[in-house]
């Protein structure tokens, strides 16, 4: 393990010092509403932080267990959380917010299916493209397949709906079948396919089809559907270079909706300026290209992709969010990895963090042992 941090120190670093901003920025922007509705400015603070040790023995979990075990039971996670997105519509155990499905209430738990709907679908596409590597260039037998299964969860994801989820998964989908060498008219295919399948899903959710429009004219109804986006705008503009100082936001007071989960990154260029939101983007990407050397040494292509899949979902997200508060994409009610206030987000996150480790670890024992051997048989 020790080797490990040590091959891969600053991506392991770069996950520390987003926790350390996510907490810092966590504690100036949900004092307010910790106090007004809770009557304690902690009590977002203390909540993240019981998330937050969940979150580090989720991530020894997914250091320890190994890789080829998810995809040996890979049916099994398939079809529970199939069960799981099922159960999000059914009345008393899935939690309607903002017009959407997406929570499940199970009476001990609160929680996200869709956090652990993108584990397994990256299980199951990681498995299912080592499995038919020698078909990718065949549509029926080779891409067909995988686009059949791919489909389920995203069209139960899509009734609840979340596009915003949806979206990431079609990108983290294409992005590995790019990295595996699948001929470029399928993909075209494909994108066609999921913009007309978003169109048309937009015209289902009238609510969905306001931000999209709010989107379009940010500046037209600022005080109805463009508030949101307009607040957070007025947020990123007044932070300057080096911001307002720490704790010292003023749209934190009621002003911007959602500041310590969604839209925590406008906060954060208000109180930190563009130093601090160009600390929080390098960091995001100095852990993607760091990452990306974990996947080129991956043991097996199923390791490899595994943790490309993982890292797309990890870093993707944290790139939307921010695209989203800062007015270049719709909102989409994704958070901002590791720094926005919420439970399932954060372990998952940091359990997707020990299956990437898993996946270095493996293949640091793998090229290990090729070296051991290459001596012995020079010997």
């Amino acid at each position: 393990m020790g080797k490990v941090f040590r091959l891969h120190w600053m991506f392991f670093a770069c996950v520390l010092a987003l926790l350390v901003i996510g907490f810092l920025m966590l504690l100036s922007t949900s004092s307010v509403v910790g106090v007004a509705n809770y009557q304690n400015g902690y009590y977002f603070v203390k909540r993240q932080s019981i998330y937050l040790l969940v979150g580090l023995a989720a991530f020894f979990v997914g250091a320890w267990v190994p890789n080829q075990l998810y995809k040996q039971y890979m049916r099994w996670l398939f079809f529970g959380v199939l069960i799981l997105l099922g159960l999000t519509l059914v009345p008393g155990i899935g939690v309607k917010t903002g017009g959407a499905s997406r929570w499940l209430n199970l009476g001990f738990i609160q929680f996200q299916p869709v956090e652990l709907v993108k584990f397994v679908v990256v299980v199951v596409l990681a498995s299912v493209l080592d499995h038919k590597r020698a078909q990718l260039h065949l549509f029926w037998r080779g891409l067909f397949p995988i686009l059949a299964v791919m489909s389920l969860p995203l069209l139960m994801l899509m009734m609840q709906p979340d596009l915003g989820n949806v979206g990431l998964m079609v990108l983290t989908i294409g992005a590995l079948l790019w990295v595996n060498r699948v001929p470029r008219p399928f993909l075209m295919l494909l994108i066609v396919a999921a913009v007309l399948i978003f169109v048309i899903n937009l015209f289902q959710h009238p609510y969905q089809m306001q931000r999209v429009l709010s989107f379009l004219s940010p500046m037209q109804d600022i005080l109805g559907r463009d508030y949101h986006m307009n607040q957070s705008l007025i947020a990123i503009g007044s932070g300057g270079i080096f911001g307002q100082g720490i704790g010292e936001s003023r749209l934190k007071y009621f002003y911007l909706p959602l500041q310590y989960s969604d839209f925590i990154f406008s906060v954060i260029c208000e109180e930190g300026g563009f130093v601090l939101a160009g600390l929080v983007v390098g960091l995001f990407g100095v852990l993607f290209v760091r990452g990306l050397g974990i996947v080129n040494r991956a043991a097996t292509a199923f390791s490899g992709n595994l943790a490309l899949g993982l890292l797309v979902f990890i870093v993707g997200q944290a790139f939307v969010n921010m695209a989203v508060v800062t007015g270049l994409f719709p909102v989409t009610g994704i958070p901002l990895t590791f720094i926005s206030f919420g439970g399932t987000s954060l372990m998952m996150s940091l359990f997707f963090i020990g299956v990437i480790f898993n996946v270095a670890d493996e293949g640091l024992k793998q090229q290990y042992q090729f070296s051991f051997s290459e001596e012995q048989e020079e010997g």
